[in-house]
Order: structure tokens, then C-alpha cells, then sequence
């Protein structure tokens, strides 16, 4: 009977453990489940409190220690600063397809005539040159020439624009989330150090300063230098009157992230120097030029060291973000990557260079 008893004592907790189990794993599904949509948004809101908290400290000081004023005053700023030019890209897309539409409708659209130096630009330049002159000449012909192309060109335009719509939407949360987090600074700080030191134990805390870190400078030495660049060449783009000038400055953004924005700046010149007067094309080069360099003015301001991960990590962490998330994992991609690169590297720099691995079938001396 004590046997039998004893069995049916362990078989009931095993039931309860599985039950529980099972309770645990049922409410953390749903609650990932509620999350998820919500997850770029919150990667975002993280990486712009922890990048903008110096400032806000600074403020909330100045302020006479309101907090609840100081995040609001930084949330709008950063609505000013990043959101004003994504709508006026956004704005700059869409009205250049309605008007390209519009043209296409009323059977208005036409090309100019190419200037004589695209043929000699090198590689393209006489291909060029030859497909815009038959443009010029006879456009239906080449349109139904190209007819799947464009029908698919429109499907991802319409796409790219209906994308940069709902990230806008995501980044007026992500700043309202931001500014929440920067007013809870203390209490949220004090949890990520004892989750932290629940995951990695000693470490913990230097994982969490890293990353800290690493988030402050990839923002600022990185995406901050990136929308600033963006922002100028897209008042060149509009100024000048640039075709799609909000897409220029979207790549130009893209092209910054992944240090190399001569990738679009120096093709716009190019096709100032083809397309506007001698005047305009030298007024527009003038402007642009100091905007190709900005990066190299702006990083030992805003860069507290410089920054270690490699580009080809950078670039990975780009385009998987835009892949995966849109808009904002343009941004938080790299971020992510960056991070996670530091910790491997914190990893393995923290490993005893005299630890060795036993070898198959050699025994160890003794005292070793």
C-alpha cells in the first residue's frame, strides 16, 4: 500500500508539472502571439531611448528634474527630426507616380530629348544614349517593349510606397514608446541588470554596458550621420527638380548606412551635368560635394570612439533588416547585428587563452 501510494503521489505531481507546463507555454504563446506585430516597433523605441538618453538626462536636469517634460520635449524633436523628411519623401513618391499616372491616362507622357554626352558615359553610354533617343522618338514602342517590366516596376513602386506609409506609422509609435521607456529609465535599467545577471551571471553587466554602448554609437555614428545626409541630398534633389527625387534620397540614406553614399550622389551629378545648365549643374555639384563628405565632418562629433564592427556586419544587417521589416529594420538591422557582433567578441576575448581541449586517447599528466 506505501508502494502503491507512493506511485500515485509521483504520477499526480507529474501531472500538475505537465499541466503547469502546459498552462506556461499556453500563455506564453499568446502573449508572443500579441507581441509580435509589435516587435520592430519596440526594437526601435529601445534603440532610440538608449541612443537619445544622454540628451534627455542633460534636459531632465535643466528642467529641474521633470522627466515627463524632458521625454516629451525629446519625443518631439525626434518627430521633427525623423519623421517631418520621411513624410516629405514619402509626399515627393507619391505624387511623382500620381503624376506620372496621370500623364499615362490622358496620354500626355513624353521624354526629352538625351543629351549628346550620355554616350559617352562609360559602359552604358551608347546603349543609353540609343534607348533614350528611341524614347524620344516613338515612347508607346518602347513601353510595349517593356511592358512586363514596368507592370512589375509599378507592383513594387506601389509596394515600396504602401511600405513607407505604414513605417511612418511605426515610427510615430516607436518615438511615442521611446519617450515612455526614457521616463521609466531607473526601474527599467535596474531590471535589464538583474535579468542580465540571471542570463550570463558576471558577465551580465558587461553585456548590458556593450550594448548600451554599441546601440549609442551605431545610432549616432551611423543612422544619425545617414538621415543627416539623406536629409541635405534630398534638398538638393528637390531644389534642383530631380524625377523622384523622395526615392533618390531614400537610397541616398541606404547608400550612407553602408558607407558609401557616392553610390547615388555621384550618379546625380553626373546626370545634373547631362540634363541642367552649365550654371545650375555647377550650383547643384557645389552643394552636393560637402554633403558626399558630410560623414567625415559629422563622425568625430557624434561618434564617441570609433566604431569596430566591420561593414561587410553593417551592410548583412541593411538588408536583412529591409528585408525582414521594412523602413525600420533599414535601421534597427544594423543595430541588432552590431550588438550581437560585439557580445561574440566580448565571448571570446573573455576565453583563458590557457584552457585546452583534451585530446582523443591522451591522458592528462597529473597536476594539470
Amino acid at each position: 500500500m506505501d508502494q502503491s501510494q507512493e506511485e500515485k503521489l509521483v504520477i499526480r505531481r507529474s501531472v500538475d508539472i505537465y499541466v503547469s507546463l502546459a498552462l506556461i507555454t499556453l500563455l506564453g504563446y499568446l502573449a508572443i502571439d500579441l507581441i509580435l506585430p509589435f516587435v520592430s516597433i519596440l526594437l526601435w523605441s529601445v534603440i532610440l531611448s538608449v541612443g537619445t538618453y544622454p540628451a534627455y538626462a542633460v534636459l531632465a536636469k535643466w528642467l529641474g528634474g521633470r522627466s515627463s517634460l524632458a521625454a516629451a520635449v525629446i519625443a518631439v524633436l525626434l518627430l521633427s527630426i525623423l519623421l517631418l523628411p520621411m513624410i516629405l519623401i514619402a509626399q515627393s513618391i507619391v505624387d511623382s507616380v500620381a503624376t506620372i499616372a496621370e500623364r499615362v491616362a490622358n496620354d500626355d507622357l513624353s521624354v526629352p530629348p538625351p543629351n549628346a554626352s550620355v554616350a559617352e558615359w562609360p559602359l552604358i553610354g551608347e546603349e543609353l544614349h540609343a534607348l533614350w533617343s528611341r524614347a524620344y522618338l516613338n515612347l508607346e514602342s518602347v513601353l510595349q517593349q517593356f511592358a512586363p517590366q514596368l507592370k512589375s516596376a509599378a507592383g513594387s513602386a506601389i509596394s515600396i510606397g504602401t511600405s513607407l506609409l505604414f513605417g511612418l506609422l511605426q515610427f510615430a509609435m516607436a518615438i511615442v514608446f521611446a519617450a515612455a521607456l526614457l521616463i521609466y529609465t531607473e526601474p527599467l535599467s535596474e531590471a535589464s541588470g538583474i535579468v542580465a545577471r540571471r542570463v550570463a551571471k558576471t558577465r551580465g553587466a558587461e553585456f548590458l554596458r556593450m550594448a548600451s554602448a554599441t546601440i549609442r554609437t551605431v545610432s549616432r555614428g551611423l543612422i544619425g550621420i545617414a538621415i543627416a545626409q539623406g536629409g541635405a541630398a534630398s534638398i538638393g534633389f528637390f531644389v534642383a527638380g530631380f524625377p523622384l527625387a523622395g526615392v533618390l534620397s531614400v537610397l541616398v540614406i541606404g547608400a550612407a548606412l553602408v558607407q558609401f553614399p557616392a553610390l547615388v550622389i555621384i550618379p546625380s551629378i553626373i546626370y545634373a551635368w547631362s540634363e541642367m545648365t552649365t550654371g545650375g549643374a555647377l550650383i547643384f555639384t557645389a552643394y552636393m560635394l560637402p554633403v558626399l563628405l558630410l560623414d567625415n565632418i559629422l563622425k568625430p562629433v557624434l561618434m564617441a570612439r570609433g566604431l569596430t564592427t566591420p561593414m561587410i556586419v553593417i551592410f548583412i544587417g541593411v538588408l536583412g533588416g529591409t528585408l525582414s521589416a521594412g523602413l525600420l529594420g533599414l535601421f534597427t538591422g544594423p543595430v541588432i547585428l552590431a550588438v550581437v557582433y560585439e557580445m561574440i567578441q566580448i565571448w571570446v576575448r573573455s576565453i583563458d587563452p590557457g584552457d585546452t581541449v583534451a585530446q582523443p586517447g591522451v591522458a592528462s599528466e597529473p597536476g594539470d
